[in-house]
């Protein structure tokens, strides 16, 4: 009985054995592409069309589609964009946000269903249908947080074409990154890419094109910050040459396309939040020159104020733009505004030096030269007045100031001097002045020698004689070299601030 029970489990152990082989090879005939026939296709639904064309005897989703006239070929993806929204927020982030519809285009010969399916025009499919078949590999280069294409996208869309085109359409939003560059800020004018890389095909196995019309743009399309002047499309290689036993496949050239917006950065807020009130507070420190040279409070309230509230605009703008190692344009006009508002409340406080001076100032000339230079140095332009009137320039006759005085009014006994003949033989007074160190009283000691013999007449000079002799000098009081410099600052400080704005914006649209 025992042995009966032998004989039976062994039996079984033999059938179990023998069903298995069959399987086995059942399975094999199958994976080497012995696959029933698809009979009945004109009644598949469009999932069941799709589940039979992707059976694993016949379809393998790891392996790339084979190329159009050769299996060797790389498969040609053609790629287009219809864009709805850009928005940017560059000037702080150096990036750009947007929203757009991808969509990729290629042949897959595998999921041709045209001969099996005549009724059903095309298969169309979500992201079941995605999971099915393969799909190119594809990410945006430049994206913040690069994802690649077709997988944890939300609007997924797969339709297939009886000659199995394959017509792959995601919606994608998307930050990117962008390099500015702020020379002529806030005039610059960026160029933005968003590109495209293939991930795991090489240029031997996929490459990315541009479809017809590559880009559509939505008509509601509108940037706040920058508006878009142009875009334009690309396509090229990129090269890994990293060695090939540490990456492996993924190291060599692998196709990319992109597309460049030429954005322009709106002007409007920059000039009506920034430059109008930077000219207006220029031009207000200018009424400090209208206003009296002594009048202290007004006029120094009215410098610090306007100094105070061109910092507190130009912080605003200044504190939104990145940290650059470069000079920008903005900057260039916060330099040019701060100092002509610096230079106005140093002229007021030069002025208010000259004003309380109690001395008068010799000039030679009343020019800007003369009354600077004696200004800016008194006792130089004292001790030069001095050396001048040298010689027979300090030799006066009394009685011809008298005569002179009484004829010929226009010449006063500070600039008349006249020049006496006399005989060589006889001693003549001199008059010495020496300078007085002091300086408190600005007058001369003069010393008189007796002369020795009795002196004849003089003859009266010639009116020639005297006007060739003579050096004309003049003084001003400091009060009005003060009010001469105030009133010559209220042209020469226009004048300035618009050369300057001439070169500068010369600069901006050059």
């Amino acid at each position: 009985m025992a042995r009966s029970d032998g004989c039976i489990i062994f039996l079984l152990w033999g059938i179990l054995l023998t069903l298995k082989e069959i399987c086995l090879v059942e399975s094999v005939n199958a994976m080497q592409g012995s696959c029933p026939a698809l009979n009945g296709a004109s009644s598949f639904t469009q999932t069941e069309l799709l589940i039979e064309l992707t059976n694993d005897c016949r379809y393998d989703k790891m392996v790339r589609p084979p190329g159009e006239k050769n299996d060797t070929d790389p498969i040609i993806v053609a790629s287009r964009a219809y864009i709805y929204t850009i928005q940017s927020n560059m000037a702080k982030t150096l990036q750009f946000d947007i929203q757009m519809m991808l969509q990729f285009r290629y042949l897959d010969k595998r999921l041709r269903f045209a001969e099996i399916a005549p009724h059903l025009p095309q298969i169309i499919g979500g992201k079941s249908a995605h999971d099915l078949i393969w799909t190119p590999s594809v990410y945006v280069a430049n994206e913040r947080s690069s994802v690649i294409m077709g997988n944890g996208v939300k609007d997924l869309l797969i339709s297939i074409d009886p000659n199995g085109t394959v017509l792959l359409t995601s919606r994608l939003a998307a930050t990117l990154n962008c390099g500015l560059r702020l020379e002529k800020f806030p005039f610059d004018v960026q160029e933005c890419p968003l590109s495209f890389e293939s991930w795991s095909n090489n240029v031997h196995e996929m490459k990315l094109v541009w479809d017809d019309s590559p880009i559509l743009l939505a008509k509601e399309l509108h940037l706040t910050e920058y508006s878009l002047v142009t875009y334009w499309v690309n396509e090229s290689d990129v090269s890994y040459t990293v060695a090939q036993q540490h990456y492996g496949h993924f190291a060599g050239n692998f196709s990319t396309i992109s597309i460049t917006f030429k954005l322009a950065r709106e002007m409007g807020f920059f000039i009506m939040d920034y430059y109008i009130p930077s000219i207006l507070i220029v031009v207000i420190s200018w009424v400090s020159f209208w206003l009296h040279m002594d009048a202290s409070p007004p006029r120094i309230v009215l410098g610090t104020n306007t100094i105070l509230a061109f910092m507190t605009l130009a912080s605003k703008v200044e504190n939104s733009l990145p940290k650059v190692s470069y000079i920008k344009a903005s900057e260039i006009w916060f330099l040019g505004c701060t100092i002509f508002l610096f230079a106005a409340m140093v002229e007021f406080a030069f002025v208010n030096t000259i004003y309380r001076r109690k001395k008068n100032v010799p000039l030679k000339k009343v020019n800007s030269k003369y009354i600077l230079k004696s200004t800016l140095t008194p006792r130089l332009a004292r001790k030069q007045f001095q050396k001048n009137t040298t010689g027979l320039e300090r030799s006066r006759s009394w009685s011809s100031l008298d005569h002179e005085n009484a004829n010929d009014s226009v010449y006063t006994s500070q600039n008349y001097l006249t020049v006496h003949s006399f005989p060589s033989s006889m001693n003549i007074p001199s008059v010495t002045i020496e300078d007085d160190r002091e300086q408190d009283s600005g007058g001369s000691i003069v010393t008189l020698d007796t002369i020795a013999a009795p002196v004849s007449p003089p003859k009266p000079p010639t009116r020639r004689a005297t006007l060739a002799n003579l050096t004309t000098f003049t003084t001003m009081t400091p009060q009005e070299i003060a009010q001469w410099i105030d009133k010559r600052s209220r042209i020469v400080f226009p004048v300035s601030f618009l050369i300057f704005n001439v070169l500068y914006w010369s600069f901006i649209w050059i």
